[in-house]
């Protein structure tokens, strides 16, 4: 195969992977506001991964660079050796990536099988900003996982 045809090819297999990702997301109750535009600019922002068995997503401790979108599958959620949740489709996981210069507070991994987007806080940055829906869904999930006092701290 030349190099344009594997071009062409590969450019396809993306459009066709995106567009299915951007179905999947259309499933969730979470993001049943967003707008098909936001949807595409959101999975064409992420790098879409998937595991073949339990897979470390984020760790404790380590620095809040990135946040994953769970299309597939389920994590579970640990704190230390205690597994303190599972989370399923749908969920945001590593919301932490929004607040520079914090750490981890959990450890979060697939238990399985699992498709996710993996989206780089840089890029994360730039969809909040554009996309209001996307605040509000993480601002949401920061409430529902981080304790209400360092959910205040703006730092």
């Amino acid at each position: 195969m030349d190099n344009r045809k594997y071009e062409r090819a590969s450019a396809e297999a993306r459009a066709q992977e995106n567009a299915e990702s951007v179905r999947r997301l259309r499933d969730f109750d979470a993001f049943a506001k967003f707008s098909d535009a936001e949807l595409k600019s959101l999975v064409e922002a992420a790098h879409r991964t998937s595991t073949s068995g339990p897979w470390p997503l984020i760790r404790e401790q380590t620095p809040s660079d990135s946040c994953y979108i769970l299309l597939s599958g389920e994590a579970a959620v640990f704190v230390g050796r205690d597994r303190i949740a599972v989370v399923g489709p749908g969920e945001v996981i590593g919301e932490s990536a929004l607040r520079r210069g914090t750490l981890r507070n959990a450890t979060v991994a697939t238990t399985g099988r699992a498709d996710v987007l993996h989206i780089p806080r840089d890029d994360l940055d730039r969809l909040v900003g554009e996309m209001p829906r996307l605040r509000e869904l993480m601002d949401a999930t920061v409430a529902k996982h981080v304790p209400k006092e360092e959910a205040a701290d703006p730092s």
